[in-house]
């Protein structure tokens, strides 16, 4: 199984990942990473996304986790009666994601990320984005967001191409014990 590695000891992190083949996507290998990166993923109280790169795998993959997605609606603490009712919402995996748009508006968000535990920052984001990708069966679809996911889809793909939200933090600070699900 494999680790969600630190910053330090993982040099993929600073790799610009490489295409996954379209071939390759069903592949036991594929599936194999797939399955522990998720499993990871569900073991992460804070954590909302990962990519192969945090996993020593400079591949073009990231998963988003269910809670993520779920997010902004039904998992609004103010309905807890809702939440019951409704089923979980599965991770999403994108494979080979390209953005298709960004807008300019940017908003600065609380972000943290899986890799550089105890730390924290301040990072400004586009407000919307756009991603076409792959899911774990092979099929392309584009995928529209705003706002928390958006700002989740850049992190990731900033992952895919080497850099880390601390290149971009307009401040870091330690983590004082005080979460947000907002951390990657």
């Amino acid at each position: 199984m494999r680790t969600i590695l630190p910053e330090k000891e993982n040099p993929a992190l600073r790799e610009i990942a490489r295409e996954i083949p379209i071939a390759d996507i069903g592949s036991v290998r594929i599936k194999k990473l797939i399955s522990e990166m998720k499993a990871l993923l569900a073991k992460e109280e804070y954590g909302v996304a990962l990519a192969a790169s945090q996993v020593g795998e400079p591949l073009r993959l990231f998963i988003v986790s269910g809670k993520a997605l779920a997010r902004d609606g039904r998992n609004s603490p103010d309905e807890p009666e809702k939440n019951k009712e409704l089923p979980a919402v599965p991770d999403q995996v994108y494979i080979n994601p390209v953005v298709l748009k960004m807008s300019r508006t940017k908003k600065e968000k609380h972000e943290g990320c899986l890799s550089v535990r105890g730390k924290w920052g301040i990072v400004p984001r586009a407000e919307k984005t756009m991603l076409s990708a792959y899911d774990e069966k092979g099929e392309k679809s584009t995928r529209g967001a705003s706002g928390f996911l958006a700002h989740v889809f850049q992190h990731e793909m900033d992952h895919l191409d080497g850099v880390l939200y601390t290149d971009k933090a307009e401040s870091l600070y330690d983590d004082t014990k005080v979460h947000s699900p907002e951390g990657e």
